[in-house]
């Protein structure tokens, strides 16, 4: 017969290992998704990337870089999206085990070409946390990506307004008269 779990009742909510809200060394460590036979979504954001070391003053640097080393690691790259503090990057793995370097190659290369310089001692880095990754069904899942990349470029570009603003009907609604 099993022993009965001790119980956590001693111990206060915020030192529990799986409390609402806290994130466990073990939690963070679980793999994202990846594929060779779908598309991925990647999203790289960086709360760094603001001002003069925007990803959007570099757009043609971060393009380079992502397709030379997509060409080197045996990545298809449909759809690159440059929103000045993350990247949208629509691609296809050919093998499970190239996505190691081509990852660390377009992260360090990306803040490398930004001029980011790490000050020592500090856990601050250029990327604000791991790449995330979604995997993309063929067809409907990825016309919605699809779309989703086209209204990022637009907010990037300023042709709509960013979705915090989208609330107030006095700042859009003349940029849905122009399309319609």
């Amino acid at each position: 017969m099993k022993k009965k779990q001790s119980s956590f009742d001693g111990f206060p909510k915020e030192q529990r290992a799986f409390a609402p809200g806290k994130r466990t060394t073990r939690a963070a460590r679980q793999r994202r998704p990846r594929a060779t036979k779908e598309a991925m979504h990647l999203v790289l954001r960086s709360d760094v990337a603001r001002g003069t070391k925007s990803l959007l003053k570099y757009d043609g640097v971060v393009r380079a870089v992502i397709a030379k080393l997509a060409q080197k690691h045996g990545v298809r790259i449909y759809r690159i999206v440059n929103a000045g503090n993350h990247l949208h990057i629509t691609l296809k793995l050919s093998k499970q085990f190239l996505w190691k370097g081509f990852i660390s190659g377009i992260t360090g290369g990306i803040a490398r070409a930004v001029g980011f310089k790490r000050v020592p001692n500090s856990k601050v880095g250029f990327w604000n946390s791991r790449p995330f990754t979604r995997l993309i069904a063929w067809g409907r899942d990825y016309n919605i990506v699809k779309d989703y990349h086209t209204l990022n470029q637009l907010e990037a570009d300023g042709a709509v307004p960013p979705r915090s603003q989208m609330l107030r009907p006095e700042r859009w609604r003349h940029v849905v008269r122009a399309l319609s």
